[in-house]
């Protein structure tokens, strides 16, 4: 009953100055900022990035045309800023979209679907029949983008250009070879569909591995996306990290490179995107409110009902979705404790470990055996959502 009063009393409030905010807010409004923000030269100090939120320190260029963006400007410092963020909503909504179907493990064993060439799983044939589609049309020609299955690509035949992607990597065939996905097609199987999917099957084998295919694909950016964030703090503070590399201190380069303070943003940011979005609008609650002075318009009324809805999802976001504390258990698609914790034990550290590997290849030497591709530096067997304060 609290909440409820509470909730009618922000639809009260947003309706009464929403009108005011909407003004505001208009296209007309937003016509002069530039498309992407027009620093030049990113500044990698960690102050303000998170320490899997950086992006790579290098010279951007400009377009005075803002409906001609190119490749150069699209893999942009700005972008790649940006981007990180938005790839928080795609893994999300991908986990969301799995969650739907039950396990189906039949899918990731070797035969288990009859019918496939080889000795090969459906997820496995499903996914290296996208990689080889998508490298057709270049995919895999960007520097954020990383197969599954390399060996498997077509060789490129040239009928289409090549793209012209910035040099914002160190050039190295090495750190370029830098893959991750090997682990982390173990752990989504083993450590992430179990813990996001209901126990059984229910034959929806084709569904199930289309949408793990789209999770594997979004993890897998997100993760590689440790390069830049290396070379970036690399290139603000090389010496610190040389010395450390040639003394093989993986420990204290990873220590230099975490910033656990903004770390924590990022789990807090993916629990409350993860109970917004994983829950059905509350209309029902908030009936239309139409307006006179605009014609009759419903803006307000939804734009009052979501704002509520954001409060809704902020508080249950921060209560123990796990246990009976005398609330109603969060009702969602998956739990928000599930995706902090995938962030948390798997998302940042396999970032974190990719970036200890790429230090220490830029600053001339192997990385340690436990940083390899193929492993996690601390190996998580299975997530253990922890409790909202």
């Amino acid at each position: 009953l609290k909440m409820t009063v509470a909730l009618r009393l922000l639809q009260a409030t947003v309706l009464l100055s929403s009108t005011q905010y909407a003004a505001a807010y208009t296209p007309a409004s937003m016509s002069n900022s530039p498309r992407w923000s027009s620093s030049s030269l990113f500044s990698a100090t960690s102050q303000d990035v998170d320490s899997t939120t950086t992006a790579a320190a290098a010279t951007t260029t400009t377009t005075d045309d803002e409906d001609h963006i190119t490749t150069r400007d699209l893999l942009s410092l700005d972008y790649i800023r940006s981007t990180l963020i938005r790839q928080e909503e795609t893994i999300i909504f991908a986990l969301i979209e799995r969650a739907q179907f039950r396990q189906n493990r039949q899918v990731y064993e070797k035969g288990g679907v009859s019918g496939l060439e080889g000795d090969t799983s459906f997820l496995e044939f499903m996914l290296s029949g996208t990689e080889k589609l998508h490298s057709a049309v270049r995919r895999y020609e960007s520097p954020e983008e990383h197969a599954f299955f390399p060996h498997l690509l077509p060789e490129f035949n040239d009928s289409m250009e090549h793209l012209d992607y910035p040099d914002l990597l160190a050039n190295d065939p090495a750190i370029n070879a830098l893959n991750w996905n090997p682990i982390l097609y173990e752990k989504y199987i083993n450590v992430i569909v179990p813990a996001i999917a209901a126990n059984g099957d229910d034959e929806q084998y084709g569904s199930t591995c289309v949408t793990d295919t789209a999770a594997l694909q979004a993890l897998s950016k997100r993760i590689h996306y440790g390069k830049f964030v290396a070379e970036s703090k690399y290139l603000s503070n090389p010496e610190g990290f040389q010395q450390l590399v040639d003394a093989g201190d993986a420990e204290g380069v990873m220590e230099l490179l975490t910033n656990a303070k903004v770390e924590e943003q990022v789990l807090t940011r993916a629990r409350l995107k993860a109970t917004t979005y994983g829950r059905e609008p509350m209309l029902s609650s908030f009936p239309m409110t139409r307006d006179a002075s605009n014609g009759g318009n419903d803006s307000t009324s939804i734009i009052a009902a979501a704002a509520a809805m954001a409060v809704v999802a902020a508080v249950e976001a921060m209560q123990d979705s796990t246990e009976d504390n005398g609330i109603d258990k969060i009702k969602g698609k998956v739990d928000p404790a599930i995706i902090e914790a995938i962030y948390r034990e798997l998302i940042i550290p396999m970032t974190k470990d990719i970036e200890v590997a790429y230090l220490f290849l830029r600053c001339g030497r192997e990385p340690p055996t436990e940083y390899a591709a193929d492993r996690m530096s601390i190996d998580v067997a299975k997530l253990s959502p922890r409790k909202a304060i």
